[in-house]
């Protein structure tokens, strides 16, 4: 096969959809993958290809029709294009959060805030759109009508494909495990507990913020933060117990994390209808590292781990609380799930192992 996809980000996204899952299959199979990396000046260099490629991928909020334009316009009708379209999505957009920064480009309801007597999104206001942010999402859903191929990274988010197209493949975010191991460092004097991500997280971890806060002063932990942190979630008698560190490219993700030398690592997930469209990821990455995670115990994870074994799964605030006690009182117990984590992800999302679902999902519409 020869497989190209449309311009993808650099981020977290980008990698684990597209990125990684190309470059596995060029390196492990005979399939051909190349990723176009500008909109327009790459595209006319790689127009006389077009008619060659079996597969195109593009991702969520990708108007496919215009895009088949767009490529048949490139080649002045000289040659037919006979590949078949693949529209990967890692999220269900119809339910995203008003409190994330993405709502303002893709919600589709004013919301009005009654804990702080404030509109915090308004047709209009500040630059959101109603009847924009309705035709994006009216656009996407006709894409995923329109591909050949949808690909998800759950069971659940397949659930939601499946309204608009019966072709849909499971394919699971996986980790190169050539990038992520477990750096021989010394034991920390201080035990340190971290989490990476990004700014639409700010309703996981209120959820925690008691508990976490009240541990924090007890047990005087360091709070270890990649990517975004939120300041009114930990006491300000407690930030000298914070450590941040900013945003690198992805392609140093993996180390940076690495060196962060973690004895275990806090996921939380605000129990939305969104959070459950999502993938358990973020503990893969930490599994990987043999770090063991305490998790909220509700789709993605819920399917994944096993509480006590593979993970600690909390479920409220109190539940939170009973689990990072005692996964901070046991240096024994953190070994031993850091290691069946380990065991799971390396076994279940190997991405050396995966490049077959990706080449059999491809191969599937041919």
């Amino acid at each position: 096969m020869r497989i190209m996809s449309l311009p993808v980000d650099k981020g977290g996204c980008g990698h684990y959809r597209v990125r990684q899952p190309l470059a596995m299959l060029q390196e492990h199979t005979e399939h051909d993958t190349y990723i176009v990396e500008k909109d327009s000046e790459e595209l006319d260099s790689v127009g006389l290809a077009l008619p060659s490629v079996d597969i195109f991928i593009v991702r969520q909020g990708t108007l496919i029709s215009e895009t088949k334009k767009l490529f048949q316009d490139l080649l002045e009708n000289l040659a037919p294009l006979k590949a078949k379209w693949v529209m990967d999505i890692d999220d269900n957009m119809e339910l995203i959060s008003p409190y994330s920064e993405h709502y303002k480009f893709s919600g589709i309801e004013n919301y009005f805030d009654h804990n702080i007597n404030k509109w915090l999104w308004k047709d209009g206001v500040d630059g959101f759109d109603l009847a924009r942010n309705k035709l994006k999402l009216k656009d996407s859903e006709q894409s995923l009508i329109d591909a050949d191929l949808v690909t998800v990274t759950t069971e659940k988010l397949a659930e939601f494909a499946e309204r608009f197209n019966k072709h849909v493949a499971v394919l699971p975010n996986s980790i190169n495990f050539d990038r992520w191991w477990q750096l021989p460092l010394k034991p920390n004097k201080q035990l340190r507990v971290g989490w990476s991500g990004g700014n639409s997280h700010y309703e996981d971890w209120f959820t925690i913020k008691k508990p976490l806060n009240d541990l924090l002063r007890e047990y005087k932990f360091k709070l270890v933060i990649a990517g975004d942190y939120f300041k009114g979630i930990v006491d300000k008698d407690l930030q000298y117990l914070v450590e941040t560190h900013p945003w690198v490219d992805f392609s140093g993700h993996s180390y940076r994390m690495m060196c962060m030398n973690l004895d275990l690592a806090i996921i939380p997930l605000a129990n939305l209808p969104f959070s459950h469209y999502k993938s358990s990821v973020k503990w893969y990455e930490m599994s990987a590292m043999k770090v063991p995670s305490i998790v909220s115990n509700i789709k993605p994870y819920s399917e994944d781990i096993v509480d006590g074994e593979t993970a600690w799964g909390y479920v409220d605030a109190t539940s939170f609380k009973k689990s990072l006690i005692s996964a901070l009182g046991s240096v024994v117990l953190r070994n031993k799930i850091g290691k069946n984590a380990y065991n799971w992800v390396y076994k279940h999302r190997n991405a050396k192992i995966n490049t077959k679902l990706w080449a059999d999902a491809y191969e599937s519409i041919l």
